[in-house]
């Protein structure tokens, strides 16, 4: 659908890091759209400026959430640190083509810093529908994936995984979101979470005992996608985060000879 002017109004602000900030927004006009995952919002800071944010939840018509780094401290920077619980935005939505495409290919999610957002709205989608077969003791509550103890069952075939997050931060306090994740990996034979570290304490990785589907590394995650992945030409990899980190995969993907169409990026910086 086209795109239109809408108006949210701040539900809730976290702050996740130092400067990671997580807004639970909710439309005016609830039955207007829905996006999909991987798209965003152009927010209307003021009269000449316009910023994006990719939606960091699974598509609803009520409500949607962001994750703002103001790191870089712009006006969009600006514009979320300023705001309040109970104060409006206005934005153009929805806007974008980085979703997931409907095949059979393993999908690998590459993400740096808030590159996350968008593999987070894609797995809260995928862990509702019949596509993402989960036990019956992993559920969606509030936007967040938790376990609830029941017996478990999963009709997946034992080891085959169709799909992998690599996430790549700097430092330990840089991680958030991290029990949602692992919760996933945990319970469903089908998805590996990968989270590297470029600059870790001395002790990141022995305070994580190694697992198939759960993995602690040090240095840059590009390194690692490669390293792990024992199938690229048969898998489709979605890409989100900085410019160095997307150049360097598709050179290493291309190294390989995995399709250009298999791959799709989304640069936020």
């Amino acid at each position: 659908m086209n795109s239109q002017q809408y108006t949210g109004i701040i539900m809730k602000k976290l702050q996740l890091t130092k400067t990671v900030f997580h807004f639970f927004i909710q439309n005016e006009n609830p039955t207007i759209y829905t996006f999909q995952p991987g798209q965003y919002g152009t927010f209307i800071i003021d009269e000449n400026t316009r910023r994006q944010y990719t939606f960091a939840s699974a598509p609803d018509p009520k409500t949607f959430e962001l994750v703002v780094d103001v790191s870089p401290m712009g006006p969009g920077s600006k514009y979320f640190l300023e705001k309040n619980v109970g104060e409006r935005v206005e934005y153009l939505a929805p806007l974008g083509n980085f979703t997931l495409s409907q095949n059979l290919l393993k999908k690998v999610f590459v993400a740096t810093g808030t590159g996350i957002a968008p593999f987070r709205s894609m797995l809260l989608k995928e862990v509702r529908s019949s596509s993402f077969l989960v036990p019956s003791n992993l559920k969606i509550q509030e936007n967040k994936i938790i376990t609830i103890h029941e017996p478990r069952s999963t009709n997946q075939e034992p080891g085959t995984t169709t799909h992998s997050l690599y996430w790549g931060l700097r430092y330990e306090d840089d991680v958030y979101w991290d029990n949602e994740f692992k919760a996933l990996a945990g319970q469903y034979t089908g998805f590996q979470y990968f989270l590297s570290l470029s600059k870790p304490g001395k002790n990141w990785q022995d305070l994580f005992p190694p697992s198939p589907r759960l993995r602690r590394a040090k240095g840059h995650i590009t390194e690692h996608v490669i390293k792990n992945e024992n199938n690229p030409q048969n898998s489709e990899f979605y890409l989100c985060g900085n410019s160095a980190m997307i150049s360097e995969m598709e050179t290493r993907l291309s190294a390989i000879k995995v399709p250009k169409e298999q791959v799709k990026i989304d640069m936020f910086y």
